[in-house]
């Protein structure tokens, strides 16, 4: 178990990594995850590329750093079969044939197979941290953004949870733990349902670590068209993007040293994406903006160390923004497509919304709220966030947090969470 989470602590700490439609920025971040219709400025080139038409300063540049960290099904699972050091137990039951086993032994045994029956396929710790430096001027922007998802799913064989052991002597023991007693089986019978075969020998019990880390590079342009029924902005980006994929396999309980090669599970490999984006203002709706981004429309791939690959699937969305007054805009985000994520049977579709007030010059206040209609694991998710500073230099912060919690290492924590800072200059 130690090997596991060091693992993925690793691979957070060496890499970005990405999936589904993230709301990276601060903006996006303090206000439900919205952005398509209203990240004006530098992260248009992200967001919407037609934005660019819509920014307020001929230059805008903005550099930030977040993460985020979902739990589902398994944090406490986790933790606890940690703490019931589930090898070490069998291998001492295993060493004991014909002694008696303390009690604290019996019981962790008990207590570790009723976990992993309970545990499902759909389970996982998702970690997916954000970096970017983007640059606007004018109607171009050219922007570095690393983004992604990096996940550790629990696999059980649930035909493989009965408690027995190969023994010192060469032979196989069913093991009973209410009554401490060893009852002597054939080695087709320990390997066809041992719970120890499964760990072990088998690995059909084990821990999943899957990721794709991307590095893109967009350049976008916008250009805005004057029509009859209200203005039209197109815009679109082309990007390079670098992937790096995470395929590894690990035991579920494991003690081993975890200062191993993780380029041995990492391949790296390059592709071309494309982004797509429209902007419309009608002319008789006034203060409305309503946008659409098509992101990844050629679904590039990036290879993986097991001779398969893995793909940024196209992702659509769609936004509104109202500019209620000149302190006060309101603004909406909705996910036409399911994005499917690194947890098995885990996808995104999220419905954001939220409010951006500027009682002065100098500062702005936010909020939101974000729904996932694909998944109602984490429930409502709460955002805020500020802005303080002058125009040539400010500095942002923002926050998301789930309404629904699990647990993990004797704690409660929200089944989603994430942080943005970030800083921006205007002139």
């Amino acid at each position: 178990m130690k090997k596991t989470i060091s693992i993925i602590t690793a691979l957070t700490l060496s890499s970005l990594s990405a999936g589904e439609f993230q709301s990276i920025g601060h903006y996006s971040t303090s206000m439900g995850g919205v952005g398509v219709a209203s990240a004006k400025g530098s992260m248009a080139g992200y967001f919407n590329p037609a934005l660019l038409t819509q920014s307020k300063s001929k230059v805008e540049v903005a550099l930030g750093v977040g993460a985020a960290v979902r739990e589902d099904n398994i944090g406490e699972q986790l933790d606890t079969l940690k703490n019931l050091k589930l090898t070490d137990t069998l291998d001492r039951v295993a060493n004991n044939i014909g002694g008696k086993n303390t009690q604290e032994d019996r019981d962790n045994l008990k207590e570790a197979k009723k976990i992993l029956k309970g545990i499902g396929t759909n389970n996982g710790v998702d970690i997916m941290p954000t970096a970017y430096l983007s640059t606007q001027v004018n109607d171009y922007a050219i922007g570095v953004y690393g983004t992604g998802d990096v996940s550790a799913t629990a696999v059980v064989d649930h035909d493989r949870l009965d408690l027995s052991v190969k023994g010192n002597d060469g032979k196989y023991y069913n093991y009973n733990p209410d009554t401490d007693q060893y009852s002597e089986i054939s080695q087709a019978a320990y390997e066809e349902g041992s719970l120890e075969s499964a760990i072990s020998k088998n690995g059909t019990t084990h821990v999943d670590v899957k990721g794709l880390a991307l590095l893109e590079v967009p350049v976008s342009y916008a250009k805005a068209f004057g029509l009859k029924q209200g203005e039209l902005s197109v815009g679109g980006s082309l990007k390079f993007m670098r992937g790096s994929t995470f395929i590894k396999r690990t035991d579920i309980d494991s003690e081993d040293n975890a200062d191993e090669n993780l380029d041995d599970y990492k391949k790296d490999s390059s592709n071309v994406g494309l982004d797509l984006g429209l902007l419309f203002k009608p002319s008789k709706v006034k203060n409305l903006s309503v946008g659409l981004v098509a992101r990844n429309i050629n679904s590039p791939k990036f290879d993986t160390i097991d001779g398969g690959s893995l793909k940024a699937d196209m992702q659509l969305r769609t936004g509104l923004l109202y500019d209620y007054s000149e302190k006060v805009e309101l603004a909406m985000d909705l996910d036409l497509t399911s994005n499917e994520t690194f947890i098995p049977k885990y996808d995104s579709q999220q419905l954001g919304m939220g409010v951006n007030y500027k009682p002065a010059s100098w500062v702005s206040l936010r909020a939101g709220l974000m729904q996932n209609l694909a998944n109602s694991n984490e429930g409502l998710i709460y955002s805020a966030g500020f802005g303080i500073g002058v125009q040539a230099l400010s500095l942002d912060v923002a926050a998301q947090m789930a309404s629904k919690s699990g647990s993990y290492d004797g704690e409660d924590i929200p089944k989603f969470a994430k942080v943005n800072v970030a800083l921006v200059s205007r002139w």
